[in-house]
């Protein structure tokens, strides 16, 4: 039923009783008051009658009497020629003939008066009484109605108990009231949040920070029409941006991951003080922080926060904004926080999940490094470098990242290369050669077993790109590398990139075998073996960003006894 035809079952009742009881308070008193009124006037009439009758009897007893009797007859419109006919030409009989048929007419005249005047009474009391009936009626009618609505209501507060966060809720049909009708709006709200809960609850599973930003990202911002969404995570007293999610592809990026600001130079220290549950910006150009210029310069304009909070601890903020002003409501609010109790939990598993898999990356390193003489440093320049090449290459953040992360697990193979190969401090022969390049495919036998061991855990995307760089770190671009000969862009771009750096690192560092290359010369090596050993795309970005390798470099290269160590490495080392 539409809004605009349902009547308000309380509230238009109650106006129609109070006007009912009115009406009929106020028709009792008049009815009353008319009915006293014709009591009072029957009871002088009645007197006036009785006097009259009194008269009456003294004139027949006199006729001399009569001539002032007859003003009183003509008073009752009585007929009074004949008496006067009579008293003209002094006719007894006549004259008490004429009194005789005034007692009838008199007699006649009380009856007809109490007759009128009780019928008075009796309709009024009647009305009275129809009044009584009609308001018994209604209240009868009300009392059916509130008793058919006290039921709806009822029933409905006991499907909400019975399907609350289960099962959708039915509305009340038919909706005749506008009380129902709120009551259904009420019921579509939880239908909705339901909904809600029920879409975010069933997202698949993601294996890193990128893949939930953008399994949620869609979804999200369709709900809730908005143009950006994404995430920020506390560590310490800094909050630090990660992938955010755009609505219109190819759309540019300007507060980039990584992005790092001090808790308490945002409103987000606040709310992490104060536990606010969302934070509604209607205009970001109000607001004077780097973040909130950036996001304005990315072409939007208002912004819904709500913190990522795991067993009572906020370990992050969930961001959505809109191109336009006011876009946000108190109910987007509420509704945001609700998602954010699931999303947070998604989110904890996704963070879980990436340490999980660091913390076994670092056990693997470990283990490699008590059977290897190659250092700590051979790992992080390794994995520095791989960093530098991936962002200068401008992979996405998600494989930078996890190139990063996986590079140190290049050599996990030697684990199984016995001690004599390993460290033997001449060239090795072509049969322990072929051994030394077995330590490829038990690398990716180890992280197989580990993926299947993991099964409904982890997915092979969590450890693709692990996979890759162990298996094409040693092919070659031209084809001649091993174990599979891999050429050209047949081989990962994760296994490029480390193909270099490892390359690098081992010739600028002392193995048992050799001395290590001085920096330039090791340059120059790589340069010269751009399309043949590397892919000249990554030899390019080495070269572009040679600044920044030097820093890495000159930071943790391994130092010979008595050598004095320059520290100046920039943030690329971190």
């Amino acid at each position: 039923m539409p809004r605009a035809k349902a009547r308000s079952l309380f509230s238009s009742q109650m106006v129609i009783v109070e006007r009912n009881f009115l009406f009929v308070v106020l028709a009792t008193v008049f009815i009353t008051a008319l009915t006293g009124w014709i009591a009072y006037r029957t009871m002088m009439e009645r007197q006036q009658i009785r006097e009259t009758f009194r008269r009456l009897n003294a004139v027949v007893l006199n006729h001399s009497l009569v001539f002032e009797f007859i003003n009183t007859m003509k008073s009752y419109s009585y007929d009074t020629k004949k008496l006067e006919s009579s008293l003209q030409v002094g006719d007894s009989e006549g004259i008490a003939q004429e009194l005789r048929n005034f007692a009838d007419f008199m007699r006649s005249y009380e009856e007809n008066l109490l007759r009128r005047r009780y019928g008075y009474v009796m309709t009024s009391l009647t009305a009275i009484i129809c009044l009584l009936l009609f308001q018994g009626i209604y209240f009868h009618n009300l009392r059916v109605s509130l008793s058919s609505l006290s039921k709806k209501v009822f029933e409905a507060a006991q499907r909400t108990i019975d399907s609350l966060y289960i099962d959708k809720i039915e509305k009340i049909q038919p909706a005749e009231f506008a009380e129902e009708l709120v009551l259904n709006n009420l019921i579509e709200e939880i239908n909705l949040r339901h909904d809600l809960i029920n879409s975010f609850g069933t997202l698949s599973k993601a294996s890193s920070i990128e893949d939930f930003i953008n399994i949620v990202g869609p979804r999200i911002c369709d709900f809730f029409k908005s143009g950006r969404f994404s995430l920020a995570l506390v560590s310490e007293d800094e909050v630090i941006a990660e992938v955010a999610f755009f609505t219109v592809p190819g759309h540019k990026v300007l507060l980039e991951k990584g992005f790092k600001q001090k808790l308490h130079e945002t409103s987000l220290g606040k709310m992490l003080a104060d536990r606010t549950k969302y934070r509604i910006i209607n205009d970001l150009r109000t607001v004077n922080t780097k973040s909130s210029q950036l996001i304005v310069e990315e072409g939007f304009l208002s912004n819904l926060t709500v913190p990522a909070i795991v067993s009572g601890e906020i370990i992050g903020f969930f961001f959505l904004s809109s191109e336009e002003v006011n876009h946000y409501t108190d109910r987007d609010g509420k509704l945001f926080y609700i998602v954010s109790t699931i999303l947070s939990e998604k989110l904890y598993e996704v963070l879980t999940l990436q340490r999980v898999i660091a913390n076994f990356g670092f056990a693997l390193v470990d283990l490699a490094e008590y059977r290897d003489e190659e250092t700590g440093n051979h790992i992080k320049r390794v994995a520095l470098y791989s960093k530098i090449l991936a962002e200068a290459l401008n992979l996405e953040p998600r494989l930078a990242r996890e190139i990063y992360q996986f590079a140190p697990l290049h050599d996990i193979g030697k684990i199984a290369v016995p001690d004599a190969i390993l460290s033997k401090p001449g060239r090795l022969d072509d049969k322990e050669w072929e051994v030394m390049k077995k330590h490829v495919p038990v690398g990716v036998r180890v992280l197989e077993r580990f993926l299947e061991n993991s099964r409904g855990v982890l997915d092979r995307k969590a450890m693709q790109t692990a996979i890759n760089i162990v298996a094409d770190h040693h092919e070659r671009w031209d084809g001649t590398g091993y174990p599979a000969g891999k050429k050209g862009e047949k081989i990962s771009i994760e296994g490029r990139i480390v193909a270099l750096s490892d390359v690098f690192d081992a010739l600028t560092t002392k193995r048992p075998y050799k001395k290590a290359y001085p920096f330039e010369e090791s340059v120059r090596i790589v340069e010269e073996n751009s399309d043949k050993h590397f892919d000249p795309a990554v030899v390019k970005a080495f070269k572009d960003n040679i600044d920044k390798i030097y820093a890495v470099y000159q930071e943790l290269r391994d130092i010979e006894p008595g050598e004095i160590k320059l520290h100046l490495c920039n943030q690329s080392c971190s």
